[in-house]
């Protein structure tokens, strides 16, 4: 009984130890997938795998955010480098517009004609002549509107220079006005214009022409008419007898000879006689006259002055040449001399100055080329304005 016994307690315990075994052993075996696994369990396993996965890529977006960063600050340099380099090009845009000016930006009827040099007749209807040559220059196309003077003299009152007279727009505008218009600035005296060329000189950064010291450092830049309102100023550096760098290549009147030759000019072989209308193919006394087509005057005028360039040109393509106002030259009046001459300035003094064209009220017979007046440099009208010149 007790061996039954003992031999049943052995074999419970075999029977233990071998379950015992089989256990352990499905603890370290390797996982196998197991397709038949709940789809709840791998729906969850994936969602883990997805955070997972994103929370990655945030690390990274993270990253990308930072080179980002170092890209905006890599473009701020960029711009700043095409700053610089603006900077740098201002100067050539600065003279762009400094070679637009010098036809003046913005402003219109401001263009030179340059004219070439050579050798002609210089005739005037009192019947003196003489052969002048004339080297090369430039020329103002159209008569110095009020809208330029305005322009200029605006910024001469703010860069030391004073002018006797406001000046006006033709014959019926306001003295001084604000107001600009396209006829010819008149009621100024010769005074006022030489020192406005000098103003219009500086303001375009060329070399001024009027001086009131011979070796010419001091610009001549007041017109005031002070004890000389009425009687000439002769005095050497005074802007009566001024002393004149001709090589300058600043703004500048033009001499008689300067103006008729650029007037009677059509091919350097060929001239307008000194009896036509400037531009005219015809004398002005002609039986049925064409100067009207060229220049205002008493016919045609309205007894008033007109918008410069609404005439036919000259064959340089120069406008109002004859009639509209008269044109103040530099020369002092005189007879002509009796032999030929280059690049004849007129006498070293005298009582008024030389002025060409004609203007708006008279006749016919003033509109020639050869037509000359004077009138007192410290006198203004507005029957007389002026046009520039350059030398080359």
């Amino acid at each position: 009984m007790r061996k039954t016994s003992f031999l049943f307690i052995i074999l419970f315990l075999f029977i233990l130890i071998i379950i015992s075994c089989s256990t352990k052993k499905s603890e370290v075996a390797s996982p196998v997938p197991d397709n038949n696994l709940p789809p709840n369990t791998v729906t969850m396993t994936y969602t883990e795998i997805v955070n997972t996965f994103t929370q990655t890529q945030t690390g990274t977006a993270t990253e990308t955010g930072t080179a980002t960063e170092t890209s905006t600050i890599t473009n701020t340099a960029t711009n700043t480098a095409t700053f610089t380099n603006t900077a740098t090009n201002t100067p050539n845009a600065t003279e762009t517009v400094q070679a637009q000016m010098t036809f003046v930006a913005g402003l219109s009827h401001t263009s030179l004609t340059s004219v070439p040099g050579g050798t002609f007749t210089q005739q005037n209807t009192d019947g003196q002549s003489f052969q002048h040559t004339i080297s090369s220059f430039k020329i103002g196309q159209y008569e110095v509107t009020y809208e330029l003077w305005y322009y200029v003299k605006q910024w001469a009152l703010n860069n030391g220079y004073t002018f006797a007279n406001a000046g006006r727009e033709g014959k019926t505008g306001t003295i001084g006005a604000t107001s600009t218009g396209n006829q010819p600035v008149t009621t100024i005296n010769w005074r006022d214009m030489i020192v406005w060329c000098n103003a219009y000189s500086q303001m375009m950064q060329l070399t001024p022409v009027y001086y009131s010291d011979a070796v010419f450092t001091n610009p001549i830049k007041n017109s005031t008419d002070g004890d000389y309102g009425s009687t000439i100023n002769s005095t050497p550096g005074s802007f009566d007898n001024p002393y004149v760098n001709w090589n300058a290549n600043g703004y500048r009147l033009l001499t008689e000879g300067e103006w008729q030759y650029a007037a009677s000019y059509i091919n350097g072989s060929a001239w307008t006689p000194y009896n036509y209308a400037a531009g005219d193919l015809q004398p002005y006394n002609a039986p049925t006259p064409t100067l009207g087509y060229y220049c205002w005057y008493s016919l045609n005028s309205s007894s008033t002055t007109h918008n410069v360039g609404e005439k036919l040109p000259t064959a340089l393509n120069l406008y109002d040449m004859s009639g509209n106002v008269w044109e103040m030259c530099w020369d002092w009046w005189e007879v002509y001399p009796s032999s030929a001459q280059v690049n004849y300035k007129g006498p070293s003094t005298g009582s008024g100055r030389i002025m060409k064209s004609g203007s708006y009220n008279l006749n016919a017979s003033f509109m020639q080329i050869g037509i000359r007046n004077s009138n007192y440099p410290y006198d203004e009208s507005y029957l007389i304005g002026f046009r520039i010149g350059r030398s080359n």
